[in-house]
């Protein structure tokens, strides 16, 4: 019998056996009391504990078991770890390590500009590469994850066709695997992957489509069409709808970049002129007040932009090769595509808890609102998003720890490449430890608690900015 079977048994025995003399020292029973003896018997551990340590003391009795397994394999590891980063060898035994003090952090600090990884010795070198790269990721990734999650949750609350098929479909990553999730988006993302071949094909129908009625003018008849079905549902009977207002300043954004006007006056920087045009667009409507003239000023410059773009030179799709998405250096694909697959993946679980923090919100809020005719805009800003900022809160800083633990994702896809471009803190802290010849255990676990450091002060800094903004 294994060791663990052996101390199952034990406990087994001395809960049926201690039990037994227990309440048979305690109370008296009679043959037609025994499935009263049996029932007192399974609840031996409770009727000890409280006699042992009163009334008040059962509820910490209880939870002693789990806080002596919790700490023997969360706290005793963190409080090694710390004991590890002070000392040095390769040997892993913690006596066999000779103690060394500060000099695996002196060693990650030992540079000339902390904000220049290239100034630094080695070990801080692949640090701070790593950790600069984790910043950036978690401040890109977070405000998107959170984005995201928010917009899925307030479209399922809805009470919309098949919203348990889609509640279901959005968590469905969740439940996938790491390791699964990066080989199925590798198999997407690969040189001859799905999207190439996506692509490749639409290019092979773009390009009989162009030899068959002329590419400018089928794109021109193709968008018109579109333009002129979105500022149908803008400009309805009732309030401009903000979902197709937003699909609408997505279009004229598109619409900006494309037809380029300002290389008529030699400058560049048409997206970020239609991505502010856009934004502006869905602000008016947000408002309320000169929604309807906005959208008809946005649809004559959208027709008169679609008319002055030259789809064949803007486009080039029979010019189109397949691209090296997590490979191509200094592109910014593989970044793009990590926080991409980072946020699928993730997104359903945060999604659920945001859910049922608007479900929570009392609905009578929301027929008041509708009955002094709130604008939704207006009703998001003042009912909705306060009431769920606490459960927004909880996923803002879950989602902010889970971002700074990114590994496997990006191990997977990248490695860290193309050069260092997705090199993470964690994946330097693996490597350190455990994929190098010479594996240096104390500098691996000095890098780990300068990133809990890290983690803590931002989750501290989130904390108390909630907190601060709730008491305003």
């Amino acid at each position: 019998m294994t060791p663990a079977g052996i101390l199952m048994t034990a406990l087994g025995l001395l809960w049926g056996l201690g039990g037994t003399v227990w309440l048979l020292r305690h109370r008296s029973y009679t043959a037609a009391q025994v499935p009263r003896f049996l029932m007192d018997l399974l609840g031996f551990p409770v009727e000890l504990a409280q006699s042992v340590f009163g009334r008040g003391g059962v509820p910490y009795a209880l939870l002693l078991p789990n806080m002596l397994i919790f700490g023997l394999f969360t706290f005793a590891p963190m409080i090694l770890n710390v004991y590890v980063s002070m000392t040095g060898g390769p040997s892993i035994a913690l006596f066999d390590r000779p103690y060394v003090g500060w000099d695996k952090y002196a060693g990650l600090f030992d540079c000339e500009n902390l904000l220049v990884p290239k100034t630094c010795s080695n070990a801080g070198y692949n640090f701070w590469t790593g950790m600069y790269n984790t910043l950036w990721f978690v401040a890109i990734q977070v405000p998107v994850m959170v984005g995201a999650a928010l917009l899925t949750a307030l479209v399922v609350n809805r009470n919309i066709r098949g919203r348990g098929f889609w509640r279901a479909m959005f968590f469905y990553p969740v439940m996938l695997s790491p390791v699964v999730i990066a080989n199925i988006w590798n198999w997407v993302l690969h040189r001859k992957g799905a999207l190439n071949a996506a692509l490749g094909d639409t290019t092979e129908a773009m390009t009989a489509l162009a030899g068959l009625a002329g590419f400018d003018i089928a794109a021109t008849v193709i968008l018109a069409v579109v333009l002129m079905v979105v500022t149908l549902r803008s400009l309805g009977p009732d309030a401009p709808p903000l979902a197709w207002s937003f699909v609408f300043a997505a279009l004229l954004a598109a619409l900006v970049t494309w037809a380029n006007p300002l290389s008529l006056i030699g400058r560049d920087g048409s997206g970020w002129l239609g991505v502010g045009l856009g934004l502006l667009l869905l602000w008016i409507v947000a408002q309320g007040h000169a929604a309807r003239p906005a959208l008809y000023a946005a649809a004559a410059v959208s027709a008169i932009l679609l008319l002055s773009i030259q789809f064949d030179a803007v486009f080039a799709f029979d010019r189109y090769r397949p691209v090296n998405w997590l490979v191509t250096p200094k592109t910014g694909w593989a970044f793009f595509w990590l926080v991409f697959v980072f946020c699928w993946s993730h997104m359903g679980f945060y999604m659920l808890i945001l859910l049922a923090g608007l479900q929570a919100i009392p609905a009578d809020l929301y027929e008041a609102a509708k009955m002094d005719a709130t604008s939704p805009f207006r009703a998001f800003r003042r009912i909705t998003l306060p009431l769920v900022m606490p459960t927004l809160t909880v996923v803002v800083v879950l989602s902010l720890i889970r971002s700074f633990q990114i590994f496997d994702e990006v191990y997977l896809l990248t490695g860290g490449g193309p050069g260092r471009e997705t090199f993470m803190v964690v994946q330097n802290i693996y490597e350190v430890a455990f994929a190098s010849d010479k594996p240096d255990y104390g500098q691996a676990a000095a890098g780990s608690i300068l990133m809990a450091v890290v983690i803590a002060v931002f989750t501290f800094l989130q904390l108390w900015l909630t907190r601060r903004q709730s008491d305003l």
